[in-house]
């Protein structure tokens, strides 16, 4: 063998085979520095990488060092590529590739580094590229790669080492499938037909693999479900009146058969390259399904080093007995386990591991010898298995299915869902195993590829009368990190186990009942460890009491119905998660991008808060129906509101639950006399239906009278509460009063005639914002400039002359001021009436910074294309006039080039109030859509602040 992530048991135990040798000399720095870097600090755990989350606990630092990225190349999949961080800090990965360099933002070359050395490296060749000194990569040349034949004899040494290792764990794995003790008497050569499926699956693995270093292996993840169809089968078929040795057929053609249509359908998955969705299983349910594995291996072990069959808690009672042997075989078990698990994760050197699994059985008959104990007396004490009398060589071993003859061919139907649950269980393990080994190489995977191939490799071992098997991910990186590149590592282990296969011996007579149970109770330790403990740290509260959940769901009530269950309690806890995550958050006083004037600036300020945004978010469905009930209407009578913004830009869907919810909540706000806008909605087609047909929408003689409204974004929905309130309030546009001038901090009052209403409008963005300190400002009114004249005056003149440069023009209703992609040659003050920006849909609804891409009213004040015009960039979206037309005055890049020719000051002046439109849209575009809580406003001693936007300045 879910994002992240997160996150992620390999067939062949614990992460022992998975560490790498490190011999430490104190004769030079030099070889004192290589050692460090090939030095292994942390354990790489067999069964951690069956969630990509757990497996990032195998290196200290690795989130510092290899960062995951998301990877087009390995769609819908995670990729995962390497990123130098902190080299100054950091020695070079024993287990990266050498000479696999990423480029960081400087353009400098870098490895992906890793934990700083504890070995005593001198400070001198821990420098950094930063810092210009040069780095470990320069200093130490690359050793390198072994390559022709010596690449060849390197890679079958290390197949020879996977090999030893692989052949203690297929005789424990037999054992689980065939746990029923009818077939003891055969299994001698049911281990060899393990034998020949594991060869047949590294065959196909080192033919087809992109990794020269590739194991595949029958793997434990489908154990389970091949001992409960090969346990079910024989019950069966033994019910059925059928005799042994066509008992015995019926379930190894049931179990070969479940292999090869596994194989077959997890091929399909990536030829349809649907790796992406088989990870939608809930991780949590497969982690109490591979928690229970874990307790399976354990309990086989026991079973294994002591001869008694424990299965469930209740099976453990037949050790409370006074029986010295019992016990001194589940003891001696126990502690070979311990120390296999001691061996793995304390003894750093590659050969401790496999020196230990050929040492021990050899130990064992030593001891024999020396205390004159003979093999018959070990034998009739269960100390050792007795040797098949006559042990079928090679394809003999397929005199177990009796010619097929006699099948029980109405016993296979009934294993359907087992199958079902195997193909599962191995397409997803199969997944996360290529995720995890994806983590070790700088180039990204193609996981459809390689389910392609686990799929050939299930399907050939299938017709082969073999079993499930995919990467085994600690043999297959253990390679990798001894510099493995040639295939010939793969192929000793082929060949071995072939050999096994054929050689007419009983392997199972060299191998101790402890030897055997305590290889298991191993692997069920480790995985256990991994599954039901160190995962707390990995998942959240839920997630873990989910995994625990269904770990007992599956150990009382059986796999298929544990695991439905789990599914079904993941359901339901998701259904709970998501209807309390909340989906609408409550926005007072926030405000539109609309120029205002500074007297209607001063007046929102104090009518803000009479303005509410319910800004709803997420799928609504009835699980979120609770949240727009009475609670809210209670928050939203609370606030004041006398106008209530309803945006729906960030819905993704909403059930007729929910919708009802939201017609009950908006008919009592209309009782109230509260004005409605729906915002975000006329594009969303199916929420609508809902909303319409729920009575969620405004009536159309609510939307004739003023008291509601529907556009499609969220800022044109605020603009439309700003100008009711104004209205309500008597506040009139600039220019409509013929007494509105301009009026300093100091209280003084310049009259302006009443028919320059473009320099009127633009002395609304040279004024200081309220809110604004006055001794930030110096008085207009006592200021006098060096030629005598008063600063008002002078801005007065500049505006103006800047006024009386801008060519003003008619445009009317629907005609284009200017067309989205067209050439910028300035910017527009609108003088009279109002422009509508078009609608643009894009892929997502929304651009930069969140800005939804909808219709917006361009009013009396409000400059067009300042932005653009600045950045030289074509116009950005199309204005056309509103449904009165408007007057609109451009100022001209020529205008403006003259200007600064014949008075820059007057220049700079039309430069700063494009500088000001551009702050206050800024400004309020965050007020709008920002999801953090913003900075107090400024003081209020003036009657508040914020314009535009509403922000405070």
């Amino acid at each position: 063998m879910e994002k992240p992530l997160l996150t992620p048991t390999d067939g062949h135990g614990s992460s022992a085979w998975s560490r790498q040798s490190s011999a430490t000399s104190s004769r030079e720095d030099s070889r004192r520095l290589q050692d460090s870097v090939h030095k292994k600090d942390n354990i790489c755990s067999a069964f951690s990488h069956k969630n990509p989350v757990l497996h990032s606990r195998q290196k200290r630092s690795h989130s510092q060092a290899c960062s995951p990225m998301a990877s087009p190349f390995a769609s819908p999949n995670p990729a995962f590529v390497r990123v130098a961080s902190q080299p100054s800090d950091t020695v070079l990965e024993g287990g990266t590739p050498w000479g696999q360099f990423q480029t960081d933002d400087l353009g400098m070359s870098m490895n992906c580094l890793e934990d700083p050395s504890p070995m005593g490296i001198p400070a001198s060749l821990q420098a950094s590229h930063v810092s210009g000194l040069p780095s470990l990569a320069e200093i130490l040349p690359p050793p390198p790669a072994p390559t022709g034949a010596t690449g060849a004899a390197h890679g079958a040494v290390f197949g020879m080492i996977n090999f030893i290792i692989c052949v203690p764990t297929l005789i424990s794995y037999t054992a689980i499938v065939f746990r029923v003790r009818d077939f003891d008497q055969d299994m001698p050569s049911l281990t060899k037909l393990f034998f020949l499926s594991s060869s047949v699956h590294q065959l196909i693995f080192s033919l087809v693999s992109s990794l020269p270093f590739a194991v595949g292996q029958v793997q434990d993840v489908g154990l389970l479900f091949l001992s409960q169809i090969a346990t079910h089968t024989f019950y069966l078929a033994t019910m059925a009146g059928h005799a042994y040795p066509e008992v015995l057929a019926t379930v190894l053609v049931a179990c070969a058969a479940a292999t090869a249509i596994t194989g077959a359908l997890v091929w399909l998955v990536g030829f349809l390259r649907l790796s992406g969705y088989v990870q939608l299983l809930p991780l949590p349910v497969v982690g109490g399904y591979l928690g229970y594995i874990g307790y399976f291996c354990l309990a086989a072990g026991a079973s294994l080093g002591t001869g008694l069959t424990i299965e469930g808690f209740g099976t453990w009672s037949q050790f409370f007995v006074l029986d010295a042997v019992l016990w001194s075989k589940l003891g001696l078990s126990l502690a070979f386990a311990l120390f296999l698990f001691y061996v793995a994760y304390r003894v750093e050197h590659v050969a401790a591991l496999p020196t230990v699994l050929v040492a021990t059985p050899i130990l064992f008959f030593i001891v024999l010898w020396i205390a004159g104990v003979s093999l018959e007396e070990a034998q009739d004490g269960g100390w050792i298995p007795r040797p098949d009398p006559d042990p079928a060589a090679g394809w003999e071993c397929f005199h177990l299915y009796n010619g097929f003859q006699g099948i029980a061919w109405h016993t296979l139907p009934h294993q359907i869902p087992k199958v079902v649950g195997l193909v599962c269980v191995v397409a997803f393990g199969s997944v996360l195993d290529i995720a995890a080994i994806q983590t070790e190489q700088p180039q990204p995977l193609d996981f459809d590829g390689e389910l392609r191939m686990i799929g050939v490799s299930n399907i050939a071992s299938g017709f082969s009368g073999g079993f499930t098997g995919s990467y085994i991910f600690s043999q297959t990186i253990f390679s990798q990190r001894q510099r493995v590149t040639s295939s010939s590592n793969g192929w000793v282990v082929a060949i071995g186990e072939f050999l096994l296969f054929l050689m007419p011996v009983d392997v199972l007579q060299f191998f101790p009942g402890f030897y055997i149970g305590g290889v298991m109770a191993f692997f069920g330790i480790d995985i256990m460890l991994d599954w039901l403990m160190h995962s707390r740290k990995k998942v959240s509260l839920p997630e873990y009491g989910l995994l625990l959940l269904t770990f007992f769901l599956v150990m009382f009530w059986g796999v298929i119905e544990g695991c439905a269950a789990g599914v079904a309690a993941s359901a339901v806890v998701f259904i709970v998660v998501y209807g309390t995550t909340p989906v609408v958050d409550v926005r007072p006083g926030v405000c539109s991008t609309a120029m205002r004037s500074i007297e209607e600036r001063a007046v929102l300020m104090k009518l803000r808060q009479q303005i509410v945004c319910l800004e709803l978010k997420g799928y609504l469905f009835f699980g979120a129906a609770l949240q727009v009930s009475d609670k809210l209407l209670r928050e939203v009578r609370g606030l004041g509101a006398r106008w209530v913004v309803v945006d729906f830009t960030q819905v993704a869907g909403v059930d007729s639950t929910s919708a009802r919810a939201l017609a009950k909540l908006l008919a009592a706000l209309r009782s109230d006399d509260v004005r409605i806008t729906l915002s975000g909605v006329e594009h969303k087609a199916q929420v609508l239906r809902l909303l319409h047909e729920n009575g969620a929408m405004p009536a159309e003689e609510d939307l004739l009278s003023g008291s509601a409204h529907i556009t499609d974004n969220v800022d044109e929905a605020l603009a439309w509460c700003e100008r009711g309130a104004l209205k309500e309030a008597g506040v009139q546009r600039p220019g409509a009063s013929p007494q509105i001038g301009l009026t300093t901090p100091g209280g003084s009052e310049h009259q302006v005639e009443q028919d320059d209403r473009r320099t009127l409008l633009l002395r609304e963005y040279i004024h200081p914002l309220p809110g604004i300190a006055e001794n930030c400002f110096e008085s207009l009114a006592g200021a006098t400039t060096l030629s005598g004249r008063s600063k008002s005056e002078a801005l007065d003149g500049d505006l103006k002359l800047l006024a009386s440069r801008m060519q003003e023009r008619r445009f009317a209703k629907n005609e284009p001021l200017f067309e989205a992609g067209s050439f910028c040659d300035g910017f527009m003050l609108i003088v009279e009436g109002t422009a509508l920006s078009d609608s643009r849909p894009s892929v997502d609804g929304v651009v930069a910074f969140g800005m939804n891409t909808g219709r917006f009213t361009f009013e009396a004040g409000a400059l067009l294309g300042e932005v653009d015009f600045h950045l030289g960039s074509p116009h950005s979206y199309t204005a056309r006039g509103g449904p009165e037309g408007c007057s609109a005055a451009v100022l001209t890049r020529a205008a403006i080039e003259k200007l600064e020719e014949e008075n820059p000051r007057t220049a700079l002046l039309a430069h700063r109030v494009a500088l000001r439109s551009v702050c206050l849209l800024t400004a309020a575009t965050v007020g709008i859509f920002a999801r953090v809580p913003r900075a107090a406003e400024a003081p209020k001693a003036t009657g508040g602040g914020g314009g535009g936007g509403g922000m405070p300045f």
